[in-house]
């Protein structure tokens, strides 16, 4: 009875592996690598075109974002709530325009004070300077003691000293006060504005951002096996898609620090000053490597499922699924192929 099911059990184990043979096609013919004929299509109607070999310049196209060379960081140097408002982002200043007022009724209050002490010192310096000749004009007649001179000379001299402090003091309150308006730093346009009327603002707190319109650039990361085609002056061309601009450039500047995680080096390329190009609009830069000999085929013809690409190719007037790898894509709608096509190989169109 035990072997009779032993005999049992191999039998349906060695059927279910014929079966698991059969469903992966183990019993079929086989179809060469790369390439599948599930129908066998007869190539009537079908417009075809020929694999051919190319030159391409070895363009890289990379992407990157527009910054300026020159952004300044608008901030208060003084502690106050913030009265007046001036501008808005995107407007355009000038150098010295007043961009906003901060509330400084205690700064013009110590102006006051500083300058009614200055008065002050200035009256008592009149004073003592008077007291001073008058004793010295005793003394040389030798009508009053060398003490009394001695000290109408020093209350002189401490009242000059009294006067230099209370103008230095004037001086720094009227300078504080100024603080209180707070200006472009050069003629520029309001990127943000981080402030509203009403709002505190603290010394070294940013409260707006003004960049220069003819210093704007395009900022990319770059693969560092590139590194050998870029240095400063070369040729690149930008686009900016939003834009609707494109322009041709010159790299200028290659950052020499790479960046360790992502393997990139960082390049910059100027832009010619345009109404519709501002800081952090997207970019592409695109430069030369090396020309090199290529299989190109039109774009439209190859398909994508996934991460699975193919195109359909004529073999003895059928038609043939091919996978296939492909490369750049090249400004005359073709692509390149690098690997599963061959030149010559006539690939379904349409």
């Amino acid at each position: 009875m035990t072997r009779k099911k032993i005999l049992t059990a191999a039998l349906a184990l060695i059927g279910l592996i014929l079966i698991l043979v059969w469903t992966q096609g183990g019993f079929h013919s086989k179809v060469p690598g790369g390439t599948t004929s599930p129908a066998g299509k007869a190539a009537s109607g079908l417009k075809t075109i020929k694999a051919e070999t190319g030159h391409t310049g070895g363009e890289v196209t990379v992407s990157g974002a527009i910054v300026s060379r020159e952004t300044a960081k608008v901030a208060s140097r003084l502690l106050g709530y913030v009265v007046e408002l001036n501008v808005e982002a995107g407007d355009t200043v000038k150098k010295g325009q007043a961009l906003l007022r901060i509330d400084a009724k205690d700064m013009a209050e110590r102006e006051d004070q500083a300058r009614a002490a200055l008065e002050s010192a200035r009256a008592d310096l009149v004073k003592t300077r008077n007291d001073y000749e008058r004793y010295k004009l005793l003394f040389e007649k030798e009508s009053v003691a060398k003490k009394d001179y001695d000290d109408a000379l020093a209350r002189y001299e401490v009242a000059q000293a009294a006067e230099k402090r209370a103008a230095a003091a004037l001086e720094e309150a009227k300078t504080q006060l100024s603080y209180a308006v707070v200006t472009a730093p050069f003629d520029g346009i309001v990127a943000t504005r981080e402030v509203n009327v009403g709002d505190l603002a603290t010394p070294g707190k940013e409260l707006l951002s003004i960049y220069m319109p003819g210093a704007l650039e395009l900022v990319a990361a770059v693969g560092e096996q590139y590194a050998p085609y870029l240095r400063s002056g070369t040729p690149v061309t930008i686009s900016i898609p939003s834009a609707k601009f494109e322009q041709a450039s010159t790299i200028r500047e290659v950052v020499p620090q790479r960046e360790e995680k992502t393997r990139t080096i960082t390049v910059k390329a100027p832009l010619s000053e345009h109404s519709g190009l501002s800081p952090g609009l997207y970019g592409t830069l695109t430069f030369k490597t090396v020309e090199s000999v290529v299989v190109l085929i039109p774009s439209e013809a190859v398909q994508t499922v996934g991460q699975l690409e193919s195109v359909k190719v004529l073999e003895d007037g059928v038609v043939k699924i091919r996978h296939v790898k492909t490369g750049r894509k090249l400004s005359d709608g073709k692509v390149e192929i690098i690997s599963g096509l061959n030149p010559g190989e006539e690939v379904v169109v349409k």
